[in-house]
C-alpha cells in the first residue's frame, strides 16, 4: 500500500465515505485547520476507529486489536500515568534496541520523539482505537478501586485500634500504593494495593469512613509521601503537657492549634507554635511545648518530670519475636496500657524495654 495516498482517497477506496461526505470534510478541514480525519469524525461521516484503521493503511503500520492487549505493568511503570493517558499510548514491548507502542495518533511526533529521546531507542508505532486504549489504560491503573481502598483502610484500622500506631503513611506509585503504619518509633508495612491512587483518592477514602485527620505531605524523587493522622479520640484537658500514644489523635474540646495541615475537622487551626491560652497538638519531634500541649508518643517533650501519659506501650511479641503471628494480629507487637502521671524518662524507658522485648 502506498503511504502517499491521502486519507480522503483511502476512505473512498474502502467505501467508508462518499464524494459528498469527503467534500464536507475537506471544507471543514480548510476552514478550521484541523486534520481531515478529525473533521470527518466531527461531521459524523466516519468513526474514530475507521480513521485509525485507514491511518494504518496509509502509513503501512500494524493496526492493533486493542481489547486483546494485556498491559505490561513493568514497562508501563517506566512512563508517567499522565503522559500515557493524555497521548492515548500503551507501551507493548521493549528490547535493547526498540520500544513498540500502540496509539490512536501515529502522527503525534511530539510524544513519539519524547519516548525516543527518553529511552534512546527506536520507537515502533502501531495504531488502534483511542476509546479502547483509554479503556485499557483506565483498567490497568484502577486494579484497586476506591471501594477496595476504603475496605483496606477499614481492615487496617480494625487491626490497630488498640495499639500505639496512630499514623498511616501512603506511598503512591505509578501502579501500586504502599501503606505503612507508624507509632512509638515503630514503622511497619501493612498493605500494598495494586492501582494508581492520588492524594485526593486517599482523602476521599477517609471521608467515606467519616474520619477527619491531620496530615503532612512530602515529595522525594518526584514521588508523593503522605502521612495521615486520624482524629477520632477525646481527651479531657489536664493543665499539664500530655503525651498520647493510641490509635487516632484527640478531638479538641475547644480551639486547638497543630503543626500539620487539617482535613475535615472543626476546632483545629494550623500554627507551628503554641498559641497562648489554647491547646496545641504537636506531631513532629522537637516541636515547641507548653502546659496545654498534647504530643504524640514519639514526638514527646523531653526532660519533663511530670506528664500525663495516655498510651499503649508496644512489647515485641514473645511468640514471633516481631515477625508477626496470629497471637499479635500479625503486627509483631502486643500492647499494654500506660496511663497516669509519669516523667518523660519513665516513658522512654518503657518504650525502649518494650521494643527490645524486655518489658
Amino acid at each position: 500500500m502506498s503511504r502517499w495516498k491521502s486519507i480522503g482517497q483511502l476512505l473512498l477506496e474502502y467505501g467508508l465515505t462518499d464524494d459528498e461526505g469527503l467534500r464536507e470534510g475537506l471544507k471543514m478541514h480548510k476552514a478550521s485547520g484541523i486534520r481531515l480525519g478529525e473533521a470527518m469524525v466531527k461531521l459524523g461521516k466516519v468513526s474514530r476507529d475507521d480513521i485509525n484503521w485507514v491511518l494504518s493503511k496509509q502509513l503501512d503500520i500494524p493496526f492493533v486489536i486493542v481489547e486483546d492487549v494485556i498491559p505490561n505493568d513493568e514497562l508501563m511503570g517506566k512512563f508517567s500515568r499522565q503522559f500515557l493517558i493524555e497521548n492515548r499510548i500503551i507501551p507493548l514491548h521493549e528490547t535493547d534496541e526498540q520500544i513498540t507502542i500502540v496509539t490512536d495518533d501515529p502522527l503525534n511526533d511530539t510524544a513519539i520523539d519524547f519516548i525516543r529521546n527518553s529511552f534512546g531507542k527506536k520507537v515502533n508505532v502501531s495504531t488502534g482505537s483511542g476509546r479502547k486504549i483509554e479503556r485499557v489504560l483506565k483498567k490497568a491503573y484502577e486494579k484497586a478501586t476506591l471501594p477496595e481502598l476504603i475496605a483496606s483502610l477499614e481492615g487496617i484500622i480494625e487491626r490497630i485500634r488498640e495499639t500505639s500506631f496512630y499514623r498511616m503513611d501512603f506511598l503512591p506509585g505509578k501502579t501500586s500504593c504502599r501503606i505503612n503504619i507508624f507509632g512509638a518509633g515503630i514503622s511497619k508495612n501493612i498493605a500494598i494495593l495494586q492501582g494508581a491512587f492520588t492524594k485526593q483518592d486517599i482523602f476521599a477514602a477517609f471521608d467515606s469512613l467519616d474520619i477527619p485527620f491531620l496530615y503532612n505531605t512530602f515529595t522525594a524523587d518526584n514521588n508523593l509521601f503522605l502521612s495521615v493522622y486520624p482524629v477520632v479520640n477525646t481527651l479531657e484537658p489536664t493543665g499539664r503537657p500530655v503525651i498520647a500514644g493510641k490509635y487516632g489523635l484527640c478531638l479538641p474540646a475547644d480551639i486547638t492549634f497543630t503543626d500539620t495541615a487539617i482535613h475535615g475537622v472543626a476546632g483545629f487551626f494550623r500554627s507551628d507554635s503554641p498559641v497562648q491560652g489554647y491547646g496545641y497538638f504537636a506531631t513532629r519531634k522537637g516541636g515547641p511545648v507548653s502546659e496545654n500541649s498534647v504530643s504524640v508518643i514519639d514526638a514527646a517533650p523531653e526532660d519533663f518530670r511530670e506528664c500525663y501519659i495516655d498510651a499503649y506501650i508496644p512489647e515485641k511479641c514473645p511468640s514471633c519475636r516481631g515477625d508477626g503471628c496470629e497471637g499479635c494480629n500479625d503486627l509483631g507487637y502486643r500492647f499494654s496500657v500506660m496511663e497516669g502521671l509519669f516523667s518523660s524518662d519513665d516513658l522512654n524507658e518503657r518504650l525502649k524495654q518494650g521494643r527490645d522485648g524486655k518489658y
